[in-house]
């Protein structure tokens, strides 16, 4: 008699997690699809990290020669330190698409601003920014 009781109220219970589950599916499928977009972006932000870094070293190290046999004053030479660092972007950045570089030098400072436009499907359209500034150094400690 036990036995039969429980079969039946096993009966009547079967089926009723079955709308729970089917409402937290797509919840948990859409909050995995939102984790995994944030690491690309996280990802590329990174990688845009890393270039904008290396190409802005890469145009600190031109320095003006003839000023510094005249004065011993360390400072770039704005032409070639700015012809390096957008060299090294357009080489490293053509694996990022929808990415852009802008360079710019002074006197004693090359900074490259990088961005990146994506478009996961969830947001319609997110840009980011990537900033690095480089120094010109003295001689010897680089």
């Amino acid at each position: 008699m036990a036995v039969a009781a429980f079969r039946s109220s096993a009966r009547d219970q079967r089926g009723q997690m079955l709308p729970l589950y089917a409402m937290l599916l797509p919840v948990v499928v859409l909050v995995v699809a939102i984790l995994v977009d944030l690491g690309f972006i996280l990802m590329y932000r990174l990688e845009l990290q890393q270039i904008a870094a290396g190409a802005a070293a890469a145009g600190a190290e031109y320095y003006d020669e003839g000023r510094y046999r005249a004065s011993l004053e360390v400072t770039l030479d704005q032409g070639a330190a700015g012809e390096a660092a957008r060299a090294h972007m357009a080489a490293n950045l053509g694996r990022i698409p929808h990415a852009g570089f802008q360079v710019r030098t002074a006197e004693r400072e090359v900074l490259v601003e990088a961005w990146r436009i994506f478009r996961p499907w969830w947001w319609p359209v997110r840009e980011f920014t990537v900033r690095v500034a480089e120094g010109a150094a003295p001689l010897g400690t680089r």
